[in-house]
C-alpha cells in the first residue's frame, strides 16, 4: 500500500444513529440513503449499523458520490479517488486511510462479498455534508448541486421510496426462502422432516405457540384468515421475522360462501393475500382451503387456484384438535403419534386453540426424540394434498 501516511491521526467520528437494513426488521425502520436528490439503490447488500456507525456497500455509494473505485488484489485494498483526494480501504487491516494522514481502525468489513465502509466519513471527506431527515427516514449526503431542501426532499422522493421498499423486501424474502430451502435440503440428507401447520389464526394463542416452537428450535407454517391478519398485525410480522411460513386460509371460512364457484375460492384467497401484503409488504402462493380440498375442490376448482398461481396444501396427519371444545390434549398427542410414523413426509394439521397449545410441547418433544426436524413450507415445493397421493 502506498506509503503516504506521515502522521497518524486517530479519529473519533460521531455518526447518526441510523437504523439498519436487516432481513428481520420491518421496512418501516429502514433508513434510505440519498445523495443530493438521488435515492441510492442497494442490491443484495444493504446499509447496516454497528456500534452507532452506519456502514454502506461502498461500490453502490461511490457511483453516486462521483468517486472512482479501484480494487487492488495484491494489497487487498480498495482505492477511492476523487480529483486529488484519496481514501484507501484496507480489508486486511480493516482500516481506512486518507491521503491527509488520517486513519480509522476496525471500520472496514465484508458483507456478502461487498466492502462496507462508514457512510458519513466517506461522504464528508469527499465534500458532502450529511443530514438526517425524519420522514423516510433519509440520510442525505449533499453538496451545492442539490435542487431541493431537506424539508421538500421526502415529498419529491416519496413514490421512489415506496417502490424501493417493495423491491428490497422482495429481495430479502427471496434470500430467506433460498436459505430455508438450503437448510431443508440439508435436513433431508441428515434426517426426517415434518411440517407442522396451524389453521384459523392468527389468534390470542399465536404468540404462545411461537414461544413453544422456539424452545424446540422448530419452524411451522400458519394458514391465516384475512380478518385475523388485520387484527393481529404485529403477530403476523413476528411470524415472518422469526422464520415461520405464512399461508392463506381465505376470508369467510364458510362452505356455502367460499365454494360457490372456482372464482369465489380464488377471490377469497386474493382478498386474504391483499390483507397479508398490506400488513407485511409481502404476498404468498401457499394456500389451504377451509376443511381441506376434498370433496369441494374438484378439478375445475383445482385448476382455478393453480392458474391463479397458488399451491394448495392439505395434511396427512390429523390431530383432530378441532372436533370439540373439550378435547383432551392427551388425545391430540395420541392422534399425532399414531399417524406420523405412517407418513414419508408428515404434514400435521393443528388449530390455534388452548388445548392445542397444551399439547404442543409433548408433540414437539416426541418429534425431536424420533429424529424429525420441524421445518416451514417453502413456496417452491410440490404441495402435499389429498389429490397428490405419492407422499
Amino acid at each position: 500500500m502506498k506509503k503516504f501516511i506521515i502522521a497518524i491521526t486517530l479519529l473519533i467520528v460521531i455518526f447518526f444513529p441510523f437504523q439498519s437494513f436487516a432481513a428481520n426488521e420491518s421496512l418501516n425502520n429502514f433508513v434510505y440513503i440519498v445523495v443530493n436528490d438521488q435515492l441510492v439503490s442497494f442490491h443484495d447488500t444493504y446499509p447496516v449499523i454497528r456500534k452507532g456507525t452506519t456502514y454502506v456497500p461502498i461500490s453502490a455509494l461511490a457511483e453516486y458520490l462521483n468517486v472512482h473505485t479501484r480494487w487492488d488484489k495484491s494489497s487487498h485494498c480498495v482505492f477511492l479517488t476523487k480529483k486529488d483526494q484519496q481514501i484507501v480501504l484496507d480489508l486486511s487491516l480493516k482500516a481506512l486511510f486518507t491521503d491527509k494522514g488520517q486513519i480509522i481502525t476496525d471500520c472496514i468489513f465484508l458483507e456478502n462479498d461487498h466492502t462496507m465502509a462508514p457512510y458519513k466519513f466517506i461522504a464528508n471527506y469527499f465534500g458532502y455534508e450529511v443530514s438526517y431527515i425524519d420522514e423516510g427516514p433519509i440520510a442525505r449526503a449533499k453538496d451545492n448541486t442539490l435542487s431541493v431542501g431537506d424539508d421538500e426532499l421526502f415529498f419529491m422522493l416519496q413514490n421512489k421510496i415506496l417502490k424501493e421498499k417493495e423491491r428490497i423486501l422482495g429481495e430479502i424474502q427471496k434470500k430467506k426462502e433460498a436459505e430455508a430451502e438450503r437448510k431443508r435440503l440439508l435436513l433431508r440428507k441428515k434426517g426426517k422432516i415434518v411440517y407442522i401447520t396451524f389453521d384459523d389464526g392468527p389468534s390470542i394463542y399465536t404468540e404462545k405457540i411461537i414461544h413453544i416452537l422456539d424452545q424446540y428450535h422448530a419452524k411451522a407454517t400458519f394458514f391465516m384468515l384475512s380478518n385475523r391478519i388485520r387484527t393481529y398485525k404485529n403477530i403476523v410480522r413476528k411470524l415472518i421475522n422469526e422464520g415461520h411460513a405464512v399461508g392463506l386460509h381465505g376470508v369467510s371460512h364458510n362452505v356455502r360462501k367460499i365454494y360457490r364457484s372456482p372464482n369465489t375460492v380464488v377471490s377469497e384467497m386474493n382478498s386474504c393475500n391483499t390483507s397479508l401484503q398490506q400488513v407485511t409488504g409481502t404476498k404468498t402462493n401457499l394456500i389451504r382451503v377451509p376443511y381441506g380440498s376434498a370433496p369441494y375442490m374438484t378439478k375445475p376448482y383445482r385448476k382455478a387456484v393453480q392458474s391463479a398461481g397458488y399451491k394448495m396444501w392439505d395434511w396427512n396427519v390429523d390431530s383432530r384438535d378441532s372436533l370439540g371444545k373439550n378435547i383432551s390434549p392427551n388425545v391430540i398427542i395420541r392422534n399425532v403419534k399414531k399417524q406420523v410414523k405412517k407418513q414419508k413426509i408428515p404434514v400435521i394439521l393443528l388449530h390455534e386453540r388452548s388445548t392445542t397449545v397444551k399439547a404442543l410441547p409433548q408433540i414437539l418433544k416426541y418429534l425431536k426424540e424420533n429424529g424429525y426436524n420441524p421445518v416451514s413450507i417453502n413456496k417452491n415445493q410440490q404441495p402435499i394434498n389429498f389429490w397428490n397421493r405419492k407422499y
